[in-house]
């Protein structure tokens, strides 16, 4: 009889957000590996939009669901109504309070000493009330509905996986609770390699933070980091103390589903594709500027190349497209388009030349959708610092990575890619992505499974 695992996490399909892909696929494969997967995630009616083609994508899995308990909504928004009004009555404080959950806040001495008074307060607040985050009040319920389903399922482990960091604490209790076996997965760093670069904080609120991560840590009876940096990040902090704890299970691609979609033709006029939603500091202006420079030189005609932009990327950084578009001079070259199925989406990669992958300022993570792209076979372009995303493109031949000022770099790529007709690279290509298909993926979290509960070995030395 098959073991059961409860996988719970936030974002899973029907939910459009790329972080429910990883839990996705380890529901679709981890029967074939001796194991039943039991879902726990949030209500439909808490989704800003949804896409049924991904759920139908999964397959016959138990799923259930929790909704949020809506107490802290009330707090949230009558204390930062508050702070704005406290804000207005001094003179300097200018920053909206709408950015500071997409902010780090001041994270200097030299910055945070020329913060007013009124700065200052906002950001100790809002540090405790995004702590650990803004989706904790999925906690209860779902902690609630875990305990039923571990009981009546019969559950052999269970698999939180983050962000939202919160996931972990409901893990956390349920092992207290239960004595359940558990996994704590990380999509992306909370504090080490992280240090929640997205919402406010204050010394306090990052003190309790690194010891919830550290508890976390603790508990669980195994550490999933999704890139090998983050994994040695977890080692060099914690592995002193747990040697044993930690290991890297990479993110992955259904080469299956990909292969399902047969050969599509390739656009006519040469397309540089980007699926997905202009945020955290993501931006295409880098290709921009290069396009914008190869037309100008002369090296490529302006009917020869476009831009396209497909998802939530009608404003960077705040500014809308349209506008900033018009300053590279290249409105006959970029194409805006609104969000469309994941189907559809894939499509239009494989129709493409390039996939733009965009990756600042994240050493120890890799944006999901570099896999879909690794999938498709169509060639990388991304837009990553030394870390693992460059890593992973470099190491799969999947395509190049270049730093965001190094135009000449991405010129040259373009050109290359132009020119290139494919060919003898492809088989190379395929042979590097081989240990990213999600079956070989999923065989290592099976047999991580198999140890804990005293079936098998490991697939990877911790």
């Amino acid at each position: 009889m098959a073991k059961k695992i409860l996988l719970i996490s936030y974002h899973f399909p029907p939910s459009t957000e790329v972080g429910g892909l990883r839990a996705a696929n380890f529901a679709r494969q981890l029967p074939q590996f001796g194991w039943e997967p039991v879902v726990l995630t949030l209500k439909d009616d808490y989704l800003e939009k949804l896409d049924a083609e991904k759920l139908k994508y999964v397959g016959p899995v138990k799923i259930f669901k929790a909704g949020r308990t809506p107490t802290l909504s009330p707090v949230y928004v009558g204390m930062k109504t508050a702070l704005q009004r406290l804000c207005s009555l001094f003179r300097n404080s200018d920053l909206p309070v709408d950015t500071a959950k997409n902010s780090a806040g001041p994270s200097t001495a030299a910055k945070r000493g020329s913060e007013t008074l009124a700065q200052r307060l906002r950001r100790y607040v809002l540090s405790f009330l995004s702590l650990p985050d803004e989706q904790r009040n999925w906690m209860w319920p779902a902690l609630f509905q875990a305990i039923r389903l571990i009981r009546r399922e019969k559950i052999d482990c269970i698999l939180t996986s983050s962000p939202p960091y919160s996931v972990h604490l409901i893990g956390w209790m349920l092992k207290s609770l239960t004595g359940v076996r558990w996994i704590a997965d990380y999509r992306d760093p909370w504090m080490t390699g992280g240090s929640k670069k997205l919402y406010s904080t204050c010394a306090a609120s990052l003190t309790i933070e690194r010891w919830l991560e550290w508890r976390v840590v603790q508990k669980a009876d195994l550490v999933v980091a999704n890139t090998e940096m983050l994994c040695e990040a977890f080692k060099k902090s914690y592995g002193s103390r747990l040697p044993d704890r930690f290991v890297c299970i990479t993110n992955g691609f259904d080469g299956e589903f990909f292969s399902s979609f047969g050969h599509v033709e390739k656009e006519k006029v040469f397309t540089i594709i980007y699926t997905g939603t202009l945020y955290f500091g993501r931006t295409p202006e880098p290709v921009f500027q290069a396009v914008r420079e190869l037309i100008e030189e002369g090296r490529i005609g302006a009917q020869s190349i476009r831009i396209r932009l497909v998802g939530q990327c009608r404003f960077i950084n705040g500014r809308p497209i349209g506008e900033i578009v018009r300053e590279y001079k290249l409105e006959e070259n970029v194409e805006v388009l609104e969000s469309v199925s994941y189907i559809r989406a894939i499509e239009m990669v494989k129709q493409s030349h390039l996939s733009l992958l965009l990756a600042p300022n994240q050493p120890y993570q890799i944006p999901a959708k570099a896999y879909d792209y690794m999938g498709t076979g169509t060639t990388i372009l991304a837009m990553a610092e030394a870390g693992a995303t460059r890593d992973l493109v470099h190491s799969t031949k999947a395509g190049a990575a270049f730093s965001a000022s190094d135009t000449a770099g991405i010129k040259e790529f373009i050109l290359r890619s132009m020119n290139s007709t494919g060919g003898s690279a492809q088989a190379v290509k395929n042979k590097a992505l081989a240990e990213y298909e999600i079956q070989s993926v999923t065989r290592c979290l099976a047999q991580q499974l198999d140890r804990l509960s005293g079936l098998g070995v490991d697939c990877h030395a911790a």
